[in-house]
């Protein structure tokens, strides 16, 4: 998505990257859950977004009801990689919350993501983008590193597919 705008005086380039969510809830023998995150690569004035590895957490993993997944600590975390223009800084911001809406019959979850970032591609070294609006850096490859995590209560959920988006917004600065 492109905006003409002029900020600082210069031209203002806002690209919002969707990351569908599907959670599915079966009733079987044992309870399935999973939550997946994928995307296809977008490309808008120069910033790709590259999703390198999805998001996949199952209810075996919840604790009392609750799936947590940390973008920092957690192997479970997706990936996603950002490249754009060698060693230039860009503005990030994302939607931190988003109601997983039940296709296949009554219910919503609300799923609270939590997302990390670093120049390389260390997890381990990622902090967290946990402010409104962050401004990083491409690395001298144009590359920046997202990884995407999130909290979601499931002792009210009901049987069927859940989906619903992420959202980041990434701009030039």
């Amino acid at each position: 998505m492109k905006r003409n705008r002029k900020k600082y005086g210069k031209h203002r380039l806002v690209m919002s990257f969707l990351c569908f969510v599907l959670l599915g809830y079966a009733l079987h023998a044992q309870n399935n859950i999973s939550i997946r995150a994928s995307a296809s690569v977008i490309d808008v004035t120069g910033i790709q977004l590259i999703p390198m590895k999805d998001m996949v957490i199952d209810e075996s993993y919840a604790k009392d009801g609750i799936l947590d997944i940390s973008p920092i600590t957690d192997d479970k975390a997706g990936k996603i990689l950002v490249k754009g223009r060698v060693n230039s800084s860009v503005r990030l911001s994302y939607l931190n919350e988003m109601s997983l809406v039940n296709t296949s019959g009554d219910g919503t979850l609300v799923y609270k993501y939590s997302v990390s970032g670093f120049k390389s591609d260390n997890q381990r070294a990622s902090q967290l983008l946990d402010q409104v609006e962050r401004v990083v850096q491409f690395n001298e490859n144009g590359e920046f590193y997202l990884w995407l995590g999130g909290r979601v209560d499931l002792t009210r959920a009901r049987p069927g597919n859940y989906d619903g988006e992420f959202t980041i917004q990434i701009e030039y600065i």
